[in-house]
């Protein structure tokens, strides 16, 4: 048997379920209030985060917010939550039924012929949809025999037969932003979608605030990857390196429950630093760590904010009205992980 590399013990370590996960050693940002953890740093970034004008509500809760980098890990940058709870809630809105539609690709699509409105709000509306007969379901590709040749067939019976809109929902785990990433060859392949004009607005905030030296052109996503984790989900060591531009940072938040995340270095056998993301926290990968393994070997359940598990926390936000009711959004935060990604892929 061969031996297992440093990052991969560490993936065991907290994957195990045996036991609950040992925290003593992973570092907290929330809990941070000085430099009292060796190695940690605090930052001053580089800008000001500016809300985006284009959305109607304030996006930050601080404009110089703290920020943090780790010897270990030259280039990584950590915001603890600059966002404010409606912010958040919008970003639950716009991943969960915005970023979801076609042409935008998720890992459904080879089996399911996905409609235009999102699962999310198909979910939503028809929650009572076991009574209201099959035409509330989705139907297979592998049923009506439409799935693509070059796909290969799943094991697992639910893909084979027509599915209801919530079931479907707790099976998705990403979608593609911009450009389409093909997951077969590892390649932006697939053509492309427009990326969201808000979703890069808030993007474009955050990398100026963190990476912006003189002389650099401007950040702008190109492509994106939204994954989403119920408690059990992982995300194996890798890295993100199919970019021609390797030099702008890898912009990434997450919201829900908070997870582990450990970041490596450009092998596997470099021993990870292990990180507690909590819901709202920004990290970019800029420099040295842009080309660093990193992962999510565990999502620690009961950990979300009640600012988006409340029901009724969201039923005032300025957006409410474009979208279904707080309470199911509620409702799937509570045991849920949602992390939203950009990158910019060319050098031009």
């Amino acid at each position: 048997m061969s031996q297992q590399t440093a990052f991969r013990r560490a993936e065991k370590q907290f994957k195990a379920r045996d036991r609950q996960p040992d925290l003593e050693k992973v570092i907290d940002f929330a809990a941070i209030a000085t430099d009292s953890v060796a190695g940690v740093h605090r930052l001053s970034l580089s800008h000001s985060l500016c809300s985006p004008a284009s959305l109607p509500f304030k996006v930050f809760a601080q404009s110089r917010p703290p920020a943090y980098s780790i010897d270990k890990h030259p280039g990584l940058i950590i915001i603890p939550n600059p966002f404010t709870n409606e912010a958040q809630r919008w970003i639950a809105r716009k991943c969960l039924c915005d970023c979801t539609r076609p042409p935008n690709r998720t890992n459904l699509d080879p089996f399911f012929d996905l409609p235009s409105t999102s699962l999310f709000t198909l979910a939503a509306t028809n929650s009572d949809a076991e009574q209201l007969g099959d035409e509330c379901r989705v139907s297979s590709r592998v049923n009506t025999g439409t799935i693509d040749p070059d796909v290969t067939m799943p094991k697992d019976q639910f893909y084979s037969q027509p599915a209801l809109p919530a079931d479907l929902l707790e099976r998705l785990r990403w979608c593609t932003l911009g450009w389409q990433y093909n997951w077969t060859t590892k390649l932006y392949d697939l053509g492309a979608s427009e990326f969201d004009n808000e979703l890069d607005d808030l993007m474009r905030s955050l990398a100026a605030a963190v990476t912006m030296p003189r002389g650099e052109s401007q950040f702008v996503s190109q492509a994106g990857i939204i994954n989403y984790y119920d408690e059990r989900t992982t995300m194996a060591g890798h890295v993100d390196k199919t970019e021609e531009n390797m030099d702008a940072p890898l912009i990434s938040f997450s919201i829900g429950l908070t997870c582990v995340y450990l970041i490596g270095g450009c092998t596997r056998d470099t021993e990870p630093t292990p990180i507690l993301l909590r819901s709202g926290d920004v990290l970019a990968m800029c420099g040295e760590s842009r080309m660093a393994f990193h992962g999510v070997p565990r999502v620690l359940a009961d950990t979300a904010p009640s600012y988006l598990t409340d029901a009724e926390a969201g039923n005032n936000d300025a957006v409410s009205g474009k979208y279904p009711q707080w309470h199911n959004f509620a409702k799937y935060m509570e045991t849920h992980r949602i992390n939203c990604n950009a990158r910019k892929c060319l050098s031009i």
